[in-house]
């Protein structure tokens, strides 16, 4: 039986945590990266100071009175450069980026649009609600349900038949002069008008740039962590040890029932699920026939969990050997924690931001 002291010297020789020789992934708590990801290589607890920080600095660009487009445009770049840099595969970062683009572009138009902002040059001025509703009935409006009725049951379709009925009213609303009459106005709410500035402009895009990069340095985050890092930096900070068993039995756990799902999906495209073209309901009724045999694995699984912890006579009293990997700190975290300090100075210190301090230079 080994004595303690060399147990610590092989764990510190051969740590068996480490991904074995010729892997290129490995998994993380979101999808999985690159072994040699030039961001794992920082500390967890730096990496996770670091996407603080200029999150903060970030979030105080936009806020600034005026918003600071300069700053938030150079905190962009190291922002999308963590996110490239964090070892995704390439389908996963082609995924993320079109889920961030609808919601930054809804994101400008509602800071365009529905906030309005004065300023000096004004690109668009147009009501587009009076501030109340017309009870009305007009020739198009019977054009447009006719059109429908006669689409549906020729092709037994609703959403293509309103497309092409609001194309016609729209072509014969300006070919012909459609009679239409007024029965009341009802006020509702208030006028509402497109007013586009330059002010307008400069702070939409300074929010867009600062939630896109805060949203990039979330993924790259979550993307490059890994459950044994994290039990490592809480080994670092001297956590209780039962607090550190039940976060690392929830995250193996997690990777169980990620594992276990990809077999059910895979064994149901075996039994050919997918070879018939299948609606939308149908695609969520097999996803949710998936939970019977997910919930039976987690139970068998979490009797195979503690069936093995009291074969091996684990103990919480009991003081354990450390077989986590502990990872140690470099002069490169020690250059990220500068960075950091820099940051949380830009963050809530005393300057007027980069846009104020660039006027001035120029």
């Amino acid at each position: 039986m080994f004595h303690q002291k060399s147990l610590y010297a092989i764990s510190e020789e051969a740590p068996y945590l480490q991904p074995p020789p010729g892997r290129r992934y490995v998994r993380s708590f979101l999808f999985s990266r690159r072994v040699d990801a030039p961001v794992a290589r920082v500390h967890l607890l730096l990496r996770i100071l670091l996407v603080l920080c200029l999150s903060a600095a970030q979030l105080r660009a936009m806020n600034m009175t005026p918003p600071d487009l300069v700053g938030a445009l150079v905190l962009w770049i190291p922002s999308i450069a963590i996110f490239f840099l964090s070892g995704m595969h390439g389908k996963v970062v082609r995924i993320y980026l079109l889920l961030i683009l609808p919601t930054m572009v809804s994101l400008f138009l509602s800071w365009t649009v529905l906030n309005p902002i004065a300023g000096k040059m004004v690109f668009v001025q147009q009501p587009i609600y009076p501030g109340f509703l017309t009870l009305s009935l007009a020739v198009w409006q019977l054009i447009w349900l006719a059109v429908v009725i006669g689409y549906y049951r020729w092709k037994r379709g609703i959403v293509n038949g309103m497309v092409l009925a609001t194309i016609v009213s729209i072509i014969l609303s300006y070919l012909l002069p459609l009679p239409s009459w007024t029965f009341a106005h009802i006020p509702l709410f208030h006028p509402l008008t497109i007013y586009i500035s330059d002010q307008g402009l400069i702070m939409a895009i300074t929010k867009v740039v600062s939630y896109s990069g805060m949203m990039l340095l979330t993924v790259a985050l979550v993307v490059t962590s890994r459950d044994i890092e994290l039990m490592g930096a809480m080994r670092q900070l001297r956590i209780p040890n039962p607090i550190i068993f039940f976060l690392s039995t929830v995250f193996r756990a997690l990777n169980l029932a990620l594992t276990d799902f990809e077999t059910i999906r895979q064994a149901q495209i075996a039994r050919a699920v997918d070879a018939r073209p299948r609606s939308f309901i149908r695609r969520l009724r097999d996803l949710a026939s998936i939970a019977v045999p997910m919930v039976a694995m987690m139970i068998r699984r979490s009797s195979e969990i503690g069936d093995a912890l009291l074969a091996r006579g684990y103990n919480l009293r009991h003081k354990d050997v450390d077989f986590y990997e502990k990872s140690p700190f470099r002069l490169l975290d020690g250059c990220v924690l500068v960075i950091c300090l820099v940051l949380l100075y830009m963050a809530v210190g005393p300057y007027p931001g980069l846009t104020a301090l660039f006027q001035r230079w120029w």
